[in-house]
């Protein structure tokens, strides 16, 4: 029998400090909170957005980034678009939520965006319709310090409306929505509005043609004013033009008229000239080469192969070159310039730098007898690749980029019909380049490079292997192994 001992005493239970738990727990709280909201604030005030998506849909272009960056106020941005797929417009609603999301970002706090519901706030709707003068319709309103610009569907998208006689509904094809938007920014940010000219007269479009409407609408965008300059009874080119354009020229100029064009261009004009191979401007090209651009009266092309017959490619695969501020940022870009085009010799120049802009793809040659039939390839006669199809022009600027000086500068290319409306809505490149030069020309290079987003379906195809494979995955070995793991667990508490 087990005996105790009337001299030992029980253990006393230890002592729970109560209070010190209570103020140990406090200050875990208090820790806690204070982590929490300091890893909040950080992420609240610095952080970072990715674009993950496969067509970088969401990634702003350099330009617009730059013009956020430049804003010195808050502009402001109304939003009237119905949210209802079903509508027209309605398909927009959501591209153009993620894109001022991401403009709001880059802004840092310069841009505020107001989203409105027609239907639930009218009286909001009632005051800004009559503020800004619009209807019932889906619009974007930019306004900045009293200065504002309105945006339409037609501004912001590009439809396919090819199957409307059979009743189908127009399909999304590209989002231009950053186009517009930062195009709209630009117009009502910029104090002086540049004046571009276009000069008439020499049988090329006129700049009020439907060929032309496309280009004046995005120039348009530019803030940049248009207009149509002809020279046969002017006694010079206008103090205000900030850049002169001839496109598709069929007919040459007179002295008078390339006299005046000479002495713009040596008061630090700048020119773009889109030549007309099929036209007839002996003098023009003269004045061309005497700065070191040589149009070569060839037609730049390529045979194909089409069946048992062969097939000539006139429409021309341009390289941009990676070594001009013009075309940098489209290298790698894949752009058919329509139409005929002549190649354009370069040679040095005291006093003018010239650079090669586009050169043509691999297989094109320059056919010197292109009107006999067929073609061929003779090295000895034709022009030998590589062959550039525009090229810049210099005067006056130093070689350091960092210094900007007035100088005088010129683009010549050796086709015109890819800046007609058909041309330039079915290749962005194309229009990215006349935009890029026209920027680059007024000396506004920081607004260099921006496209519009097409609008792709991606659609993962599988063969009856990989199906079931994949069936064999998620209706048997995934529920297998749930399974099993949950024995697994259930045999362990178990023991």
């Amino acid at each position: 029998m087990a005996t105790t001992n009337p001299e030992e005493k029980p253990k006393k239970a230890p002592r729970i400090n109560r209070f010190a738990i209570g103020v140990n727990v406090l200050i875990q709280i208090v820790a806690v909170f204070f982590i929490v909201a300091g890893i909040n604030y950080v992420g609240f005030k610095h952080f970072k957005r990715w674009d993950f998506s496969r067509d970088q849909k969401y990634a702003l272009s350099d330009q617009t980034l730059q013009v956020l960056a430049g804003l010195q106020k808050p502009v402001k941005i109304y939003v009237f678009f119905s949210p209802d797929p079903r509508l027209q417009g309605g398909d927009l609603f959501p591209n153009i939520q993620a894109l001022l999301k991401e403009y709001q970002y880059a802004a840092k706090g310069n841009l505020e965006v107001e989203t409105i519901d027609m239907m639930r706030n009218l009286s909001r709707t009632r005051e800004l319709m009559a503020q800004y003068k619009f209807g019932n319709e889906d619009v974007v309103i930019v306004d900045y310090q009293g200065r504002s610009k309105i945006l339409n569907v037609p501004d912001m998208a590009q439809y396919d409306t090819s199957g409307e006689m059979t009743g189908e509904a127009p399909k999304l094809v590209a989002f231009n929505g950053e186009q517009a938007l930062t195009g709209a920014i630009i117009e009502v940010t910029e104090q002086i509005q540049n004046k571009v000219y276009f000069l008439g007269g020499k049988g090329g479009p006129e700049l009020t043609s439907d060929e032309m409407a496309f280009l004046k609408t995005y120039l348009d965008r530019q803030n940049l004013k248009t207009g149509t300059l002809t020279l046969m009874n002017a006694p010079s080119i206008p103090d205000d033009a900030k850049l002169v354009m001839l496109v598709g020229a069929k007919y040459d100029l007179t002295d008078r008229e390339l006299q005046l064009l000479k002495d713009y261009w040596d008061k630090q004009g700048r020119i773009y000239i889109a030549l007309n191979p099929s036209g007839n401007t002996p003098k023009l090209d003269g004045w061309l080469r005497g700065l070191g651009i040589n149009p070569q009266d060839d037609r730049v092309l390529r045979t194909v192969a089409m069946g048992s017959v062969t097939g000539v490619l006139n429409d021309v695969a341009g390289v941009f070159s990676d070594t001009s501020p013009v075309t940098k940022k489209l290298q790698g870009v894949d752009t058919l310039f329509a139409g005929l085009t002549q190649s354009l010799g370069v040679t040095v120049v005291p006093e003018v730098h010239t650079d090669t802009l586009i050169t043509a793809g691999e297989g094109y040659w320059g056919e010197t007898k292109y009107q006999d039939s067929p073609v061929s390839y003779d090295p000895k006669e034709d022009i030998n690749p590589p062959l550039s199809i525009a090229v810049s022009a210099e005067k006056g600027a130093v070689q350091d980029a960092s210094v900007n000086v007035d100088s005088s500068r010129m683009i010549v290319t050796g086709n015109s019909d890819f800046m007609g409306s058909a041309a330039l809505s079915q290749e962005p490149g194309a229009l990215d380049f006349v935009l890029d030069g026209v920027n680059w020309l007024l000396n506004r290079t920081q607004l260099i490079g921006i496209a519009p987003k097409a609008e792709e379906q991606f659609t993962l195809n599988l063969s009856e292997d990989q199906m079931g494979r994949m069936e064999l995955l998620v209706m048997v070995v995934m529920p297998v192994s749930v399974a099993m793991i949950g024995a697994f667990v259930w045999a362990q508490r178990r023991r």
